[in-house]
């Protein structure tokens, strides 16, 4: 089940189904009912199908749903609902993009962002929100790299955007107090990360002032065949050999809970990297905690002999 399926009334629907404030008091205390949002409900059997992401869009059509006005989706809320990837956590309130409240004025469950650089909306199923490229110059002028990085890539792995477009949505705005940042977000950004680890990783080198590596590196195999890595350094270590890999794989492909690989392509992985190895190339495969601790990456990096730029 997706939030797209989950019926969501408001208090007001329900009153004019013979549904007063007493007996909805009384569903939510039984657990029937449960409230997404601010006078909104939905039954809590359906709600416990779905995911956190899920739960998210249907908090924020709940929330769209009891408001009077048009309410302008935007930040990281509108990257959920443009299905980018949100590194740390979804948003706890929906963003809301204004431009006439002098400082923006955040509710419970909204966080108000006030700009003078207008845009033009994007009308997705419920709601009301910023264009792909105005959401990600938006992220990457109030979030850290790791979070607006993660956006970039995909779009770009995607084709859904060009680094182009959304350095044009962020010419208006040289003088904000995130331009710096957003600029460098630009600069790290690339078609080839594959997934959001991939995209820490590059950061992290990025932060870290290490060489950038190749990204899906095509190697020869000792059978004949091809591998392609995420990350490598191709002779350019201080150590003797053809180079370091860095597969960014993390506990989305070996964790209990994701059991994305089955045994037979477990296998192949290890023969794989066995083949790669016997050719010479160093290995490391960052876990998510350790690409997400700087100090842990630095130590990681430090032993792999790879050269600094800085």
């Amino acid at each position: 089940m997706d939030s797209s399926d989950l019926v969501i009334a408001t208090s007001r629907q329900l009153a004019r189904r013979g549904v007063d404030s007493s007996a909805l008091s009384r569903l939510t205390a039984r657990g029937e009912l449960i409230r997404v949002s601010p006078g909104a409900y939905a039954e809590r059997t359906a709600w416990g199908e779905l995911g956190d992401r899920d739960r998210f869009v249907a908090v924020a059509r709940g929330i769209v749903a009891t408001r009077p006005g048009e309410l302008l989706i935007s930040h990281r809320s509108a990257a959920v609902l443009h299905g980018l990837p949100v590194v740390g956590g979804l948003p706890r309130r929906l963003d809301s993009l204004r431009s006439d409240v002098g400082g923006g004025r955040s509710e419970t469950s909204i966080a108000a962002h006030r700009s003078a650089v207008l845009c033009e909306p994007v009308e997705l199923g419920d709601f009301c929100l910023t264009s792909l490229e105005r959401t990600l110059a938006d992220v990457a002028l109030a979030h850290p790299l790791v979070v607006s990085v993660a956006m970039l890539d995909h779009a770009l792995f995607h084709g859904t955007t060009t680094l182009e477009a959304v350095e044009a949505e962020l010419e208006p705005r040289r003088r904000h107090p995130g331009s710096k940042r957003a600029l460098a977000a630009l600069g790290v950004a690339t078609a080839g990360s594959e997934s959001p680890l991939e995209s820490l990783v590059q950061v992290r080198c990025f932060e870290g002032g290490w060489e950038r590596p190749e990204q899906q590196a095509p190697l020869p195999l000792l059978g004949g065949r091809r591998a392609f890595v995420d990350c490598l350094w191709r002779g350019r270590t201080r150590r003797a050999g053809p180079g370091l890999i860095v597969e960014a794989d993390g506990r989305y492909k070996y964790g209990p809970t994701a059991q994305l690989m089955t045994g037979d392509e477990h296998w192949k992985d290890k023969v794989r990297e066995d083949d790669l190895r016997e050719q010479g190339f160093d290995f490391r495969r960052p876990t998510w905690d350790r690409a997400w601790s700087r100090s842990q990456f630095e130590a990681m990096m430090r032993g792999t002999g790879v050269r600094r730029t800085l």
